[in-house]
């Protein structure tokens, strides 16, 4: 960054923040957009003793806001101590961010919708691709399918279709041949539709085609997309039973992830669906949808503050390997 700052001839009092990340991430890709994840706050007891459920009204739900931009600079990579289930302890970073007034003008982080982000702070979680595992092309309309009579286009990066009547039908990508997803831990895409359009769930095949190979995202209840707003959605990628959670202008949406009775985590992903409902003439696009290997930094201190940028220090508690987690299972 101070070789950038350098070539421009910017005094680092009169630094844009905005303007290096937008530099760095498309022209370097330097920069990235990641995903802020708080876990839900629970009540204590006297003893200080978390107590409740994630239903209990005293519970702060958890926040999980993508699309903040930091710049990642890795102190220690990994060391490769051995644990149980392929696990290992993995290094510190610095993570750069924008100040805290310009990430409370981002979609979700606005204080005035979203009245439970303040600050980041000590232990919040900063979630970054660390590989795509497998990215579902929407570039080209073969392989999509859908159960109403819709049809597809695509402007070389988004899907798009037009809905032609009441339609609750899923919206499906189906590879030539199935493909390996057992390195990745989530996934996520970006949809955006006009008119009165619902996302109701999303659901991945692993081991088979049929209803119960199944891990499904399942948004209770299902809520109406805004019209002509690109959402951004990252769920983490797991089998058993979990919830999650979708944001929206600041307010949460929650998810229930389920499998099914066959799902087979080691095994190939066959097909991913995405289901909608709305009125004749409804648009829905997608794009960019991958299922990708995470490294989640989590805020130790925090290293420096300017008008421009915050610094925070971050380690990455726990990392994975994957030849060994598939040895494992």
């Amino acid at each position: 960054m101070p070789g950038l700052i350098g070539s421009q001839g910017i005094r680092p009092g009169a630094l844009n923040m905005n303007r290096v990340f937008r530099a760095l991430r498309y022209r370097t890709e330097q920069a990235q957009l990641v995903t802020y994840h708080r876990p839900p706050i629970y009540d204590t007891d006297s003893y200080g003793v978390p107590t409740g459920s994630l239903s209990d009204s005293s519970t702060t739900q958890e926040l999980l806001l993508p699309d903040l931009p930091a710049i990642i600079r890795p102190a220690v990579t990994a060391d490769y101590a051995k644990e149980r289930a392929g696990n290992n302890i993995i290094g510190a970073a610095r993570i750069y961010t924008p100040n805290i007034t310009t990430i409370k003008n981002y979609s979700n982080f606005d204080q005035a919708n979203n009245i439970d982000f303040n600050e980041i702070e000590g232990w919040d979680r900063l979630i970054t691709n660390y590989r795509t595992i497998y990215s579902v092309p929407t570039s080209a309309t073969g392989s999509w399918s859908t159960g109403g009579s819709a049809t597809f286009t695509s402007d070389g990066e988004s899907l798009t279709t037009t809905l032609t009547g009441l339609f609750a039908n899923a919206i499906t990508y189906t590879p030539s041949s199935a493909v390996n997803t057992l390195e990745a831990d989530r996934m996520r895409f970006k949809v955006k539709a006009s008119g009165s359009v619902t996302l109701r769930y999303v659901a991945s095949y692993n081991g088979g085609s049929t209803a119960d190979h199944y891990v499904l995202w399942d948004a209770s209840p299902d809520f109406v997309l805004l019209d002509d707003n690109w959402l951004t959605i990252d769920v983490p990628f797991t089998s058993g039973t979990s919830s999650t959670s979708i944001y929206q202008t600041g307010s949460r949406n929650p998810v229930t992830v389920t499998t099914g009775s066959s799902f087979d985590y080691e095994g190939d992903m066959n097909k991913i669906s995405f289901d909608f409902s709305g009125d004749t003439n409804d648009t829905i696009q997608i794009k960019e949808v991958e299922f990708y290997k995470s490294v989640s930094w989590h805020v130790h201190s925090l290293k420096d503050m300017t008008d421009g940028y915050i610094i925070f220090n971050c380690v990455r508690t726990r990392g994975r390997s994957d030849s060994k987690r598939r040895a494992y299972s």
